[in-house]
């Protein structure tokens, strides 16, 4: 029924479909099936590593298993990133990458004036500072670029979906070994293209790694924010100094 009830954001409605079928089968019509019927080792090992080795695995090592198989996924905070393009830039992911569609702004320029598509793309960008990743994200690419006016800044994801076609908000597709291949293929030079990715929150730990990359220089950057921080501020940080720790 709350599911029912609610619009899910960014979540395929056919999943949530799919999961009150899931609700009904497993524990209505099969509600009377116990573990103790489970007696093939194979099966047991299986069910083992996917439902208790990988949720475990990946909550304290967030870094080295996906959000999804970890069942963390929007649960608080996940790995994102923001990619940011000096003026004029991100057009040569066009040039350099073969790709299904063209960047998000040559799309939205068929149907919008050029103001409205950044209004479109910031909104993105606002949701996410409705979380407290965005919002240390939001900070931390004050500390990537040195004026954050002469970029354009875009959403991990967004970069993902039109690089790759694929992104599923898990900030491991938008990295930098994304970053990487991007770069052997459209030569930024130093400054042109800064990324700034944001691990998600260790079971263990109150704070998050982050990471800066210039696109022709490599690591520029790296430390730990506190979500404690993050949760204390507004979503536009109010001009506050940003908190970084080593």
């Amino acid at each position: 029924l709350h599911i029912l009830s609610t619009f899910p954001l960014a979540v395929p409605l056919e999943w949530n479909i799919f999961m009150i079928f899931g609700l009904l089968f497993l524990f209505g019509h099969y509600g009377d099936t116990s573990f103790s019927t489970l007696d093939e080792p194979l099966l047991i090992a299986i069910l083992a590593v996917t439902c208790v080795g990988f949720p475990v695995l990946g909550n304290f090592r967030p870094d080295l298993i996906s959000f999804l198989p970890s069942m963390r996924y929007y649960a608080g905070n996940w790995a994102t990133s923001q990619w940011l393009f000096r003026h004029g830039c991100e057009k040569r992911l066009n040039a350099g990458i073969v790709k299904a569609a063209p960047i998000v702004t040559e799309q939205l320029a068929k149907f919008y004036e050029d103001d409205l598509i950044d209004v479109l793309l910031y909104k993105g960008l606002a949701f996410r500072s409705m979380h407290s990743h965005g919002r240390a994200l939001n900070g931390l690419s004050a500390r990537a670029v040195d004026d954050i006016e002469e970029y354009d800044v875009r959403e991990g994801e967004l970069v993902a979906g039109v690089v790759l076609g694929y992104n599923f908000g898990d900030g491991h597709f938008h990295d930098e070994r994304l970053l990487a291949a991007v770069q052997e293929r459209c030569d930024f030079a130093e400054g042109e293209l800064r990324v700034v990715t944001l691990e998600s929150q260790p079971a263990n730990d109150g704070r998050q790694h982050y990471r800066i990359f210039d696109a022709a220089t490599g690591l520029v950057d790296e430390g730990h924010v506190r979500v404690a921080d993050m949760i204390g501020q507004q979503p536009w940080l109010d001009g506050l100094p940003f908190p970084v720790h080593e």
